[in-house]
């Protein structure tokens, strides 16, 4: 089983990823065809040397200065995609509980300002400390406190992030080098500038969320149950397509019903399930 909500998420790192892809390409071939006009005209102005361009007079710079100005524009981007990734994961915990409330009109609203997914593990009763590696779960602070580093513009990790890098940081490195299948190429949570990137980092980051998020999606939808996904995808079917059941009839009713359930949460039902669930 999987959750729709994982399914966008990841969809939308696979999104910047291609997106930093695609500008790390372009810039790599614009500087390969440009080499040497840039080296015989490095005190020109962009504007000179690129009338054609429309937007040459938005970026007035000597041609000297170009690669200085690139780096400046990648280091925005990169912490940019970070601060973009872990907001696409609070999106996807804060609705995946929205979920999990649909099935359980006892659990609490979750408030804007309750830290995740620390808060979403104690309302569903969920042991923590059994379920995930310490690791696991010193990442997810990690994660948090890098972004809020980088949202209030501080370099330096201080504070909890700094005891953090401090006490596990080699833990950390050496726990994703063996769960990572190329290992870290970038990221090493010890370093203390925390606003700075290389490229290769950004993608250590997507590919660790991409192994701790699918992790966090089974836990949490094994402890709302099957029966109470099923029951709940049941009521959501009929209520989108129950006008269209007579034309149907039983048979391919109970059968779309069977696809929906794959197609939402990858969920094959059994045929115990599947005589006890039929929709009509």
């Amino acid at each position: 089983m999987r959750s729709p909500e994982l399914k966008e998420f990841y969809k939308q790192l696979s999104e910047l990823n291609n997106h930093f892809s695609h500008y790390i390409f372009v810039w790599e071939q614009f500087h390969i065809d440009n080499k040497e006009t840039i080296e015989k005209n490095k005190t020109e102005l962009t504007t000179s040397i690129y009338t054609k361009n429309r937007n040459a007079h938005q970026f007035r710079v000597k041609l000297e200065n170009l690669e200085n100005a690139n780096n400046e524009t990648n280091s925005f981007i990169l912490r940019s995609l970070y601060v973009l990734a872990y907001s696409q994961f609070e999106i996807y915990i804060r609705e995946l509980y929205e979920f999990c409330r649909k099935t359980n009109d006892k659990l609490p609203n979750l408030k804007v300002k309750e830290r995740v997914p620390d808060k979403i593990f104690e309302h569903l009763e969920i042991n923590s400390t059994n379920e995930f590696e310490p690791q696991e779960l010193q990442t997810f602070d990690y994660l948090r406190l890098r972004r809020n580093r980088i949202v209030h513009s501080g370099d330096k990790s201080t504070g909890d992030l700094a005891e953090l890098k401090r006490q596990k940081g080699n833990s950390l490195n050496n726990f994703w080098d063996d769960i990572l299948k190329k290992g870290l190429v970038g990221l090493d949570f010890k370093s203390e500038n925390v606003t700075y990137f290389e490229k290769k980092e950004i993608f250590d980051v997507i590919n660790i969320y991409r192994k701790l998020i699918k992790k966090t999606d089974q836990v949490i939808l094994q402890k709302i149950g099957r029966n109470k996904i099923i029951e709940n995808q049941k009521t959501e079917f009929i209520k989108t397509n129950k006008s269209s059941f007579k034309g149907w009839g039983e048979k391919r009713t109970n059968k779309k019903f069977i696809n929906y359930c794959r197609l939402k949460f990858d969920l094959i039902l059994k045929i115990d399930e599947y005589e006890n669930i039929k929709v009509i």
